[in-house]
């Protein structure tokens, strides 16, 4: 049996890639189960969803130290041959609950910087020993660990494990016809039928995804033409609020929507004029590829993740400083006219899901897990649904 771990079933890139594998698992014959901590949420076809916990704690630090112990009892319970933790946000809980139990192997992957050494970039004051001591014990105790971008391989921590061949780069994928096929229908917003240049941006309203100094590059950008910016994702720690302040202080704010988190982000794509992921740090950014899926042209960050290789260096799209928001804004305004936009091309056949897929069946089967055809393939969830989006 196969245990895949993540925190929560939330709408992040993480929980995405974690539905994708374990699917692909079962399809192969593996009996799979989809672990959380919290408990709700969409998991995979073909596969059970175990949440830990009966109902969710404010705290996400008490929601873990419970997991531990009960995520040990489960450990114990089913006795797995591979625990796989799929994303940062479950690696403490997946290394403290298998302590001592002589099993599981243990594989980690690395869906994000964990130490964020990158100039200007926001931390968390004593957070940052906590994630470098945690990075250090998940390389001493990884049997493997999968990074997402071969940029990641550069934290220090890693090196002993890179040596001891215990360290592979496996980027995510997509589905490029799927993603298109999700991409038909009309506009989503009425400003994109205006005739005002939109541009999109995705993901958590946090520190992390930059969108303070997007605001100021589309202040710089209001100076030499009109557009319109739209971002979604959810907001924590009134991170909206703030953001919205902010505009009004720039005097953007009459062009600027903050729709909340949608179920499918592929029209919102399709019918903007431009994307940008201005993130300070990345993993393997999933929304980056959802926007090459779809032909939109697009601005990155150098320093999320994978972004320059991704974009082949600027090939296939615009790269830029995150801390540069004049830098930004000029190549926003490149990109809305459709004289000069870099286009993505066809560089999204380079990243396909089959790639993604075949890494990890290698990593499987190079730790003697067996498949089990026709067995415990389609489990009924305990507690909680098993659904995919």
């Amino acid at each position: 049996m196969i245990v895949i771990y993540v925190h929560a079933l939330t709408a992040t890139g993480v929980v995405r890639n974690a539905r994708l594998l374990a699917a692909a698992l079962a399809e192969r014959g593996h009996r799979v189960e989809l672990v959380t901590a919290a408990p709700g949420g969409e998991g995979a076809p073909g596969v059970r969803h175990f949440p830990l916990l009966q109902r969710s704690h404010a705290s996400s630090l008490i929601e873990k130290l419970i997991a531990i112990r009960a995520l040990r009892r489960h450990l114990r319970r089913r006795r797995p041959s591979l625990l796989i933790s799929a994303g940062n946000h479950g690696h403490f809980v997946a290394w403290a609950a298998s302590r001592g139990l002589g099993g599981p192997r243990r594989v980690y992957r690395i869906s994000n910087d964990m130490v964020r050494a990158i100039p200007g970039a926001p931390h968390g004051g004593s957070a940052g020993w906590e994630r470098r001591i945690m990075t250090h014990l998940i390389a001493a105790d990884a049997d493997r660990i999968v990074l997402v971008s071969p940029t990641l391989a550069a934290a220090p921590a890693f090196a002993a494990a890179a040596r001891e061949g215990r360290v592979a780069v496996i980027p995510n994928g997509i589905d490029a016809a799927a993603a298109r096929a999700r991409a038909e229908g009309p506009a989503p917003h009425g400003w994109m039928t205006e005739g005002v240049p939109v541009i999109l941006a995705i993901g958590r309203l946090a520190r992390q995804k930059n969108f303070e100094t997007l605001l100021r590059a589309f202040a710089t950008l209001g100076q030499s033409r009109r557009a319109r910016l739209i971002i979604l994702g959810e907001s924590r720690d009134r991170m909206r609020d703030r953001l919205m302040a902010l505009a009004r202080r720039l005097g953007v704010a009459d062009d600027l929507a903050l729709p909340g988190v949608v179920a499918n982000v592929f029209p919102w794509l399709a019918h903007a004029d431009a994307f940008i992921l201005p993130s300070w740090w990345e993993g393997s950014p999933n929304v980056l590829l959802e926007a090459m899926a779809v032909g939109v042209p697009v601005v990155a960050s150098r320093t999320a993740g994978n972004a320059a290789d991704l974009l082949d260096g600027g090939r296939f799209g615009r790269l830029v400083d995150p801390a540069d928001a004049a830098a930004m804004a000029d190549a926003l305004l490149g990109q809305i006219d459709p004289a000069r936009a870099v286009l993505p091309g066809d560089r999204i056949d380079a990243f396909s899901l089959d790639r993604v897929m075949a890494g990890w069946m290698n990593i499987v089967e190079r730790r003697d897990v067996p498949a089990c055809p026709g067995k415990d393939r389609v489990v009924a969830a305990r507690r909680g649904p098993a659904h995919q989006n």
